[in-house]
């Protein structure tokens, strides 16, 4: 069934309650749907099974993802809101969908489930970012991202009474959303996952080989297969290579183990940065013998700990988001990308869209009234997949996602206007930005715009302090908000003498005592003058920043 009929079928089915916005991906066996919840104005990936049931189909093994799901409730692991079949009989004349039935018409039964909906991609396209660029993810990022693996996956490792074994661990079914500057990471997909009592279940082989432990080619997953998977993600993230070159072998040789009959190369041989530790815990992950790995997550989370309290580093003090410079560049980075189905590619709207053109979009959105949630969607994609965005715009995705973003942003665009060489442009923005989130704002904040954008801006650029007087003097009669600051100092900057401001703004400098106020009327004068006249903003500008901030000199 085609994307616009599966759009039709699930809008019918449930009445307008769900609205098929975008197509997200797609999956060995299912689609994945943006849906947003028509009243709760709520976004929600919706997957539903390519092909309908049939008659002989358990539905108790459909859901078990599910089931296993609504087990669990944390942060690291990927929550599903709501499961079932949609029925249906055909289509009537009008091209409707027929869902009650009719006697001789052949009923299909779509599977479908509603789970939570991360906006910015999975861990694969995070790791192609550094990769693309022929970089490595930095240390400290690579632990803490392994960290959250292992605390995710020790959720499930440890469900009482029963075990969960994921059995299909792969950067595409670790989704990853940025919380205060940095990945979060979900683990998703339980499509494969089955429960367990005993330490080994003989279970038929799914899974992806790259990731797959040589016993799961045997029916043989458990708790150490799952850790297998780790380890090759915990390689591939330190190296962006991966520890065996699968696609040399074919089925038979996976089969027979042939891979892993050879020596496995030390991360540490591509990356100088990886300790001995760290290639410890990644060949152990990676042995052979499952009995030699990590018994389940619990033990690996213990170990990566245990180097980050060496460290004297945790949760409160990691500082990355690629800001600071990767580790190197990668020696050789030649597997291709087609080694791993990709089951779910998160895409932008308009999938020919280029990057600009979407970042474009999202500040554009970003101020109009209530279009900020979209807007982060479709940043925050853009930072998980592009290292440059990510270095450029991730302060500016955590001010979108504050609790309070109006406030944060009004508290950024005051202080990118006190700093040296004011970047007005910027400072307007992020006000329309939170007037746009909290239009109540605008009687206090508008003003501001005007000045900064138009009044000192084209100052800086055309010098014309006689003009800026003038349109100055036009804003403070329509704006009292701007008329409280302006107006006590209005007469000098009338004089359109630059000495005459100069003098006064200086007199107020040194008679000040440290007084805010009148340190804040000598700035707003020097600042007209250090704008119009290069020679002033030599002489001035370090002082202004100061003095725009309430501070003396």
């Amino acid at each position: 069934m085609n994307q616009s009929k599966i759009k039709q079928m699930v809008e019918e089915y449930f009445r307008g309650q769900y609205i098929v916005e975008d197509f997200l991906g797609a999956g060995g066996f299912a689609d994945v749907y943006l849906t947003r919840h028509k009243y709760l104005s709520d976004r929600r990936a919706m997957k539903i099974n390519k092909e309908p049931l049939q008659p002989n189909t358990k539905v108790e093994g459909i859901f078990e993802e599910a089931r296993l799901a609504t087990l669990i409730r944390h942060q690291n692991v990927i929550s599903i809101h709501d499961a079932g079949i949609i029925s249906i009989f055909g289509q009537d004349k009008q091209g409707f969908f027929n869902f009650g039935g009719k006697k001789g018409n052949r009923e299909e039964k779509y599977a479908y489930f509603i789970m939570e909906y991360v906006a910015g991609g999975d861990l694969w396209k995070y790791w192609k970012s550094f990769r693309n660029h022929n970089r490595l993810m930095p240390i400290i990022e690579v632990i803490d991202i392994m960290k959250q693996i292992c605390i995710g996956l020790n959720v499930l490792h440890s469900n009482d009474p029963n075990k969960i074994i994921h059995r299909d661990l792969k950067p595409q079914n670790l989704m990853v959303e940025f919380d205060d500057g940095k990945p979060l990471i979900k683990i998703t997909d339980f499509g494969l996952a089955k429960e367990t009592a005993t330490t080994m279940a003989n279970v038929s082989v799914a899974g992806t080989p790259l990731y797959m432990a040589p016993e799961c080619y045997k029916k043989k997953f458990s708790t150490m297969s799952d850790i297998y998977a780790v380890g090759v993600i915990f390689y591939q993230l330190l190296t962006n290579r991966f520890p065996f070159e699968l696609d040399n072998y074919d089925m038979y040789d996976l089969f027979a183990g042939k891979p892993w009959e050879n020596e496995l190369e030390l991360p540490s041989n591509y990356n100088s940065e990886v300790t001995q530790e760290i290639d410890d815990m990644v060949v152990k992950c990676l042995s052979m013998d499952p009995r030699q790995r990590y018994a389940n997550a619990g033990e690996l989370l213990d170990t990566l700990n245990h180097y980050m309290d060496n460290l004297g580093v945790d949760e409160t003090t990691i500082i990355y988001t690629s800001q600071s410079s990767s580790s190197g560049s990668i020696y050789n980075s030649d597997q291709d990308d087609n080694q791993v189905e990709t089951m779910q590619s998160i895409v932008t709207d308009d999938i020919s869209e280029t990057v600009e053109e979407s970042l474009n979009r999202a500040f554009a959105l970003a101020k109009q009234e209530n279009k900020l949630k979209e807007a982060i969607e479709i940043l925050e994609r853009l930072i998980i997949s592009d290292m440059y965005i990510r270095e450029k715009y991730t302060y500016r995705l955590r001010l979108w996602k504050d609790e309070m973003p109006d406030r944060k942003l009004i508290d950024e665009a005051f202080k990118v206007y006190s700093e040296n060489d004011s970047n007005y442009s910027l400072a307007s923005t992020l006000l329309e930005e939170a007037i746009a989130y909290t239009p109540s704002l605008r009687d206090s904040y508008e003003g501001y715009i005007i000045l900064w954008n138009d009044i000192l801006s084209n100052l800086s650029k055309d010098h014309d302090l006689d003009k800026a007087v003038n349109s100055l003097e036009e804003l403070i009669n329509k704006n009292n908000e701007i008329k409280k600051e302006y107006e006590p100092i209005l007469d000098t900057l009338k004089s359109r003498d630059i000495d005459t401001i100069e003098k006064e703004s200086l007199k107020l400098r040194r008679k000040s005592n440290y007084n805010i106020e009148n340190i804040f009327k000598a700035s707003k004068l020097m600042e007209f003058i250090v704008l119009a006249d290069e020679n002033k903003k030599d002489k001035y500008s370090s002082k202004l920043s100061l003095w725009k901030r309430g501070l003396a000199m």
